[in-house]
């Protein structure tokens, strides 16, 4: 391997946007024995499974063709389907415009709270830098009682009042109040939110799209997992005492990963990779001996009696991913402290309310129970994220290192933006390349 201009550090769907924008000057380095990232699907037994639950949105016209060119026609639009199930009843997704069947006393709590909110003064309430507050501020406190706080308490590990709305960016949609009565009266179908329509792939799994990557790009190198940078001496050591010097550096890892293989870092970048916190994410993939498959794509459970925050129906989306007369289902369980959970308590547990739920009707009905434990989920945007993430970023700029995508730029961000993201760091760098002062040779 000759040295390259960029070294980029993962092979996810950013590492490999980065490597496909960039087209020349690069090498590409994943420590697994395949690139993918999370981004990667599992063949077992006649199923495929994502790593967890990788649906495709588009709001943007450039990555819309671009997927649908890597995916040469192997890619299908869908209508979202998704549900929340409360109360012991199913109402459509969003919850805060959708209360048709919900008990009267809570329909009641939802427009009358949603009514004051919108109407009456809640100066007392300020949701800069508090999500629960934007919450109440934004839908009144029968929405947040009876869904947006114990959902989110269940997704995010901690009280909503920790976090700020930094990341809120369109994610949560804010129906007006017409559509909100109307929910409430009849069994609306009106779209909300960046996810009204997905696509996915018809065969194969989202892997079919790191295929379509990995077809177009050279210089990858798997099984190379990085021990140490020295961004002072701009190179990285490998676990196979490989050294590599580099120009640029995009690294995907997550940033709590990047920042034990630095060296020489001044007290404040490490002060600021020490303050980051994340939720880590459990799921279960569940083949099933039944071909009753639900319209359903995926259903949330806000209720703490209930140990998963999501359960996920692929072969609603994709017959392909199961074998014929079979069903497969993902549950997700977010936790925060790996040394305090029973993952196999986790499994039976789970196993347990999808009966309870009744999505499998017998525990013998489970012929496949594949657990993926992925520990950086999603990063917590408490008070500390911003200024810390800044604090690494201009420090690693300064040495020509760029962290990107999900856990590098420690973010929530959809596929679509980790692959744009990665257009914009190989753009930004191709930039400054062509911009560089040629060196002329005088004299010889």
């Amino acid at each position: 391997m000759k040295n390259e201009d960029t070294i980029i550090l993962g092979g996810g769907f950013a590492g490999l946007s980065a490597a496909y924008h960039l087209k020349s000057g690069y090498a590409l380095f994943e420590k697994n024995s395949e690139i993918g990232g999370m981004a990667r699907s599992i063949y077992k037994d006649g199923y495929t499974f994502d790593y967890d639950g990788h649906l495709l949105h588009f709001r943007n016209e450039y990555t819309f063709n671009l997927v649908s060119e890597l995916l040469n026609g192997n890619l299908a639009p869908h209508k979202r389907n998704s549900w929340i199930y409360s109360k012991c009843i199913f109402t459509r997704y969003p919850f805060q415009a959708n209360f048709y069947g919900l008990p009267n006393s809570v329909v009641k709590d939802c427009l009358m709270g949603l009514i004051k909110a919108r109407f009456l003064s809640l100066s007392h309430l300020n949701s800069n830098g508090n999500f629960e507050n934007w919450i109440i501020k934004t839908f009144g406190e029968g929405i947040a009682n009876h869904f947006m706080l114990p959902y989110n308490r269940k997704f995010w590990t901690v009280e909503p009042r920790e976090l700020t709305c930094e990341w809120l960016d369109g994610f949560i949609p804010v129906p007006d109040l017409e559509d909100t009565v109307t929910g409430a009266i009849s069994d609306s179908t009106k779209p909300y939110g960046y996810n009204s329509r997905f696509w996915y792939p018809v065969k194969g799994g989202i892997s079919e799209l790191v295929k379509g990557f990995s077809e177009r790009i050279r210089n990858v190198y798997v099984n190379k997992k990085a021990v140490t940078i020295d961004q002072h001496r701009k190179e990285v050591v490998f676990e196979d005492a490989a050294i590599k010097k580099f120009k640029n550096m995009i690294t995907t890892m997550p940033l709590p990963e990047l920042a034990n293989i630095l060296v020489d870092m001044p007290s404040d970048v490490k002060q600021a990779f020490s303050m980051l916190k994340w939720t880590s994410i459990y799921v279960l993939n569940i083949g099933i001996k039944s071909d009753n498959l639900t319209e359903r794509h995926w259903v949330y459970y806000p209720e703490e009696s209930v140990i998963f925050y999501r359960v996920g129906f692929p072969t609603s989306f994709s017959t392909d991913v199961a074998p014929e007369g079979r069903t497969s289902i993902y549950a997700e369980i977010a936790y925060r402290d790996a040394k305090k959970i029973d993952k196999d308590a986790l499994s039976s547990r789970t196993i347990h309310d999808l009966k309870k739920c009744g999505i499998i009707s017998e525990e013998s009905d489970v012929e496949i129970c594949l657990p993926i434990d992925i520990k950086y989920g999603y990063a917590l945007y408490d008070l500390n994220r911003k200024h810390s993430v800044q604090v690494i970023k201009n420090y690693l700029e300064k040495f020509g290192i760029y962290t990107i995508g999900r856990y590098g730029s420690w973010k929530y961000m959809s596929m679509e933006d980790v692959i744009l993201e990665g257009k914009k760091i190989a753009e930004n760098i191709s930039g400054a390349i062509n911009r560089a002062p040629i060196k002329h040779n005088v004299g010889v």
